[in-house]
């Protein structure tokens, strides 16, 4: 599983506001400028946070997808 990647304070980005605890959409910036924001402290991985836009690619636009579980289904999917 990839890590989450999480804003530690207030970021703006173009049109985009982000606030401390959001996470950083798949794709938005460039690796180099994450791997600058990760070494400077304005964004946090979390190995152990699941990320909603690979949760929901479908409705997020996101390439990458990561499979809900079983017990995740159970409880929040429409039986159907």
């Amino acid at each position: 599983m990839r890590p989450t990647l999480v804003f530690v304070r207030h970021t703006e980005i173009g049109d985009r506001q982000f606030h401390h605890g959001d996470e950083l959409p798949p794709g938005l910036l460039p690796r180099e400028v994450v791997d600058q924001w990760l070494d400077h402290g304005r964004l946090q991985e979390y190995r152990d946070r699941r990320s909603l836009y690979r949760l929901l690619p479908a409705f997020s636009g996101c390439n990458e997808a990561e499979p809900l579980t079983p017990e995740e289904i159970n409880a929040y999917a429409l039986p159907p």
